[in-house]
């Protein structure tokens, strides 16, 4: 078995300082070494190419420092690097194609820097990687369609860039994936209906699509599903009643769309889970009788309910938020609201008036 170093890196130390050969040393240039413990090390200065010249490196793990520049072409010669993380750093420019040449590369996560251009074609020669995290950038373009060979992926996250073009039908052949953001990224719809064969998911995240109205994408077989967030994707139609079978969901956000209908009977099924939010769509019929007194947080809030209020209590509690749920009844929960009196220890704002899920 292969013994591998590790480095702490304090504050005061020089990332250059990893590839010079010590004068005298144990620990000898070329040795098998592991370079980790260097998030949140106030480092600052441009990316390290140098790094290269360590050729046993299976990690470089730089996350919330100072570091600016561009990601070195040259690390694309690390052929026993597994993982990179340059997570909440300063730096810009192009994401270098030649890190797809790292045939061991596992992990490569760049989210929250300033990166441009597109995603390079030639990522889709990973042979290994498993998480591709690209989160808060300025990232543009159509995602390639070389990724269709990502056969190993289990976790894409491209939320928050300025991407085009629609979601690709090619996302069917990463069957292994478990996690999908897409929040915010600027692809277009629709949710493409071959989401039904990727059965492994557990975190679906996709926000603001653009495009034009689409259906209720068909999730009836990932029923591994875990946090399911379909919000302002242009969707209209009923919610499927499969929804509320979901086994294993504790956070459903649909808030946002144009669905309609009434909310399914089954959604008893969803009384532990630990977030549902409907907020802003044309949903219609009884508010069903569970959510008077069960569920977590509740957020049904500007859609078209009936409520048969027997009580004087017209906000039944805290964990259910009912705000513009009856719209157009005068006599309804909008106008009790405005006599409603909230003790001091519960009194809490939030947009939706419940807590946030999603940091």
């Amino acid at each position: 078995m292969k013994e591998y170093r590790h480095i702490n890196i304090t504050r005061s130390s020089s990332l250059l300082n990893l590839v010079k050969p010590p004068s005298s040393s144990s620990l000898t240039f070329g040795s098998h070494l592991k370079c980790s413990f260097l998030k949140r090390q106030n480092l600052s200065g441009e990316v390290p190419s140098e790094l290269f010249r360590l050729p046993y490196l299976v990690e470089i793990d730089l996350t919330r420092n100072y570091l600016n520049g561009t990601i070195p072409q040259e690390w694309g010669t690390m052929q026993q690097l597994e993982s990179i993380s340059l997570l909440g750093n300063r730096i810009t420019g192009p994401i270098p194609g030649e890190l797809a040449n790292i045939s061991t590369l596992s992990d490569l996560v760049l989210e929250c820097n300033h990166l441009s251009g597109n995603i390079p074609p030639e990522f889709g020669n990973f042979s290994s990687i498993q998480k591709i995290q690209l989160t808060s950038n300025n990232l543009t373009g159509e995602l390639p369609a070389t990724l269709a060979k990502l056969t190993t992926l289990k976790d894409f996250r491209i939320g928050d860039n300025k991407f085009s073009g629609s979601i690709p039908n090619f996302i069917q052949s990463w069957t292994n994936l478990e996690k999908l953001v897409i929040q915010g990224s600027g692809l277009s719809g629709p949710i493409p209906s071959v989401f039904a064969s990727l059965t492994k998911l557990t975190d679906v995240k996709i926000s603001d699509l653009n495009g034009n109205d689409s259906t209720f994408p068909p999730l009836s077989n990932n029923r591994n599903l875990k946090k399911l967030i379909l919000r302002s994707c242009n969707i209209v139609g009923q919610i499927p009643s499969y929804i509320g079978t979901l086994p294993n969901l504790k956070l459903l956000d649909l808030s946002f769309n144009k669905l309609s209908g009434s909310i399914p009977d089954n959604f008893l099924g969803l009384s532990n889970t630990e977030y549902i939010y409907l907020t802003g769509n044309s949903l219609t019929g009884p508010l069903p009788g569970w959510m008077l007194k069960d569920g977590d947080s509740i957020d049904l809030s500007y859609n078209n309910l009936t409520f048969e209020n027997k009580s004087s209590n017209c906000q039944p509690r805290s964990e259910l938020n009912l705000f513009e749920s009856s719209k157009g009844n005068t006599t309804g929960i909008t106008s009790c609201l405005r006599s409603f009196h909230c003790e001091k220890s519960k009194l809490k704002f939030t947009s939706t008036g419940l807590p946030n899920p999603f940091l």
